[in-house]
């Protein structure tokens, strides 16, 4: 069993951010005192040992930048890479891609999500992709774009929300022209009204991140170019509602970190994603069942795609 330790928040604050745009209340998780200052404690645990894939797949080489991840069946993802404009789908029992759909030429692609046939791709700028009728085998004809008017530049993180029919997009950068730095933004797509909900419905803070993190001795210690300690910056490359529990999962390829998300917005649990397995974690997903996929970019070495079973 995987362990995670407790990060209890102080307090769940709805806080005013305010920008130049004005942005409105988001509610906002703030980090603080464990349980016992002296040590550890455990809050909760995922089902995963993150250590323990039951399968790992090498993906075909042209996924070497695998940016997007979406479930479509028990035995099937789509898969998008983040300079082209085409969807894979790829079989994960039999380790093949077996159906390739264009949709655009070139672009940086980096969220995917599918939900009652239609597939939806993130590029980074904000503009949202709708693929209505897809059918994983043929494709389909109707495609539509929509820019979003994000508040951020660089947004990778894209999942459906099947408890509140809507998505979710996680930006991976920084707000602009906004007061906090720090803040990573995750906004709400209303799919009833097909319409972006103009406050972020989630801020989390990295330097709140960082604080507990560190006192829990939870975070990783990179080491950048020159040698020195890598600053933290959690930056959000992918994110997925489990099915069974709707935990938001949020994975940051940089950070090589794992956190899990309530409902609420609590952040309740965060985990180190183990180097040895993860080089550049880009895309997570879920199966029916509560089956947990996550795909690596190559980063100078192969692209896999890992699959984990929750444990009973």
């Amino acid at each position: 069993m995987s362990i995670i330790y407790s990060l209890i928040p102080l307090c769940l604050l709805l806080s005013n951010c305010e920008s130049k745009d004005t942005i409105s209340t988001t509610r906002r998780a703030v980090f603080g005192n464990e349980r016992d200052s002296s040590s550890r404690s455990i809050w909760k645990s995922i089902p995963y040992d993150l250590n323990q894939p039951v399968i790992i797949r090498q993906l075909p080489e042209i996924l070497n930048e695998v940016s997007g991840l979406t479930d479509i069946d028990s035995s099937h993802v789509a898969c998008v890479q983040d300079e082209i404009g085409m969807i894979f789908i790829y079989n994960f029992i039999t380790d093949s891609i077996v159906y390739r759909h264009k949709f655009d030429t070139f672009g940086d692609f980096e969220g995917l999500t599918y939900m009652d046939n239609s597939l939806f791709i993130l590029r980074s700028d904000g503009r949202l992709t709708e693929w209505l009728n897809f059918n994983p085998q043929t494709g389909g004809a109707s495609i539509t774009h929509k820019m979003l008017p994000l508040l951020t530049s660089n947004n990778e993180g894209l999942c459906y929300d099947k408890s509140k029919n809507r998505l979710l997009i996680a930006a991976k950068g920084k707000p602009i022209n906004h007061d906090y730095k720090s803040d990573r933004f995750i906004y709400e797509y209303d799919l009833s009204g097909k319409k972006l909900n103009p406050n972020p419905v989630f801020t989390i803070n990295t330097m709140d991140m960082e604080m507990a993190g560190r006192k829990l001795n939870i975070l990783p210690q990179g080491i950048s170019g020159n040698g020195k300690p890598k600053a933290f910056n959690f930056r959000p490359s992918s994110l997925a509602v489990h099915p069974l529990t709707s935990d938001i999962f949020i994975i940051s390829a940089s950070d090589k970190l794992l956190i899990v998300m309530n409902e609420a917005g609590v952040i309740t649990c965060m985990e180190p994603l183990p180097e040895e397995l993860f080089m550049k974690a880009e895309g997570i997903t879920f199966l029916n069942d509560g089956t947990m996929i996550i795909t690596n970019e190559a980063a100078g070495k192969v692209p896999t795609l890992l699959i984990y079973k929750p444990e009973k």
